[in-house]
């Protein structure tokens, strides 16, 4: 091979290398891009998170837990979060069954006694409950795994027994993460459906 066959074969290998450079700094750039679209949309989720705080749109006036966007908000980026730090969460759902056979007075107090029972069968702050909508209450349990999350449920179960009674009608669902699916919307449309 001549000296000049050897210069000619040496220019297509680097030019080889600059093609498969600039092909690997186009993937960089679009890795970057992605990065920095994941942590906008993160700021953006943190920002719609707390800039309700101190006001009277997180508070359920009657019952005194999260409302129901509050309490999806905290759902959703402790999802996120669990998913980042590969931990483990779980969401309860507990609805009166019989709310609307009540007279409204007894509706009310009976839905402030099952946000005060809730509140006091939780470990506030770690866990969080709002309510979903009329008759159900959502809880959020932090660091959990799922047989801890199960007696928890009970725990809540054995509370609205003891202290609501046999005239309410209670049921409830239990969906953990990541033992019952990685998927938030799934999950949460689980829980909605097995209370109803």
């Amino acid at each position: 091979m001549s000296r000049e066959e050897e210069l000619l074969k040496k220019i297509k290998e680097l030019e080889d290398k600059l093609k498969s450079c600039r092909a690997r700094e186009k993937e960089v750039e679009l890795l970057l891009q992605e990065y920095s679209d994941i942590v906008k949309r993160q700021f953006e989720m943190f920002d719609n998170f707390v800039k309700d705080i101190g006001t009277k749109r997180i508070i359920d006036p009657l019952t005194r837990v999260y409302t129901k966007e509050h309490i999806m908000k905290l759902i959703t980026y402790y999802h996120s979060k669990a998913f980042e730090e590969n931990c483990g969460y779980a969401v309860i759902a507990v609805r009166i069954v019989n709310l609307d056979d009540m007279m409204p007075l007894e509706r009310e107090s009976q839905l402030v006694l099952l946000g005060k029972v809730i509140r006091d069968s939780v470990r506030v702050p770690l866990d969080s409950i709002g309510r979903y909508s009329d008759d159900t209450f959502m809880i959020l349990l932090t660091d959990v795994k799922k047989e801890i999350a199960k007696k928890v449920l009970e725990r809540i179960k054995d509370a609205i027994n003891l202290n609501m009674g046999d005239d309410v009608k209670i049921k409830t669902s239990l969906r953990a993460y990541p033992e019952d699916g990685l998927n938030l919307e799934e999950n949460l449309k689980q829980i909605v459906k097995e209370v109803k």
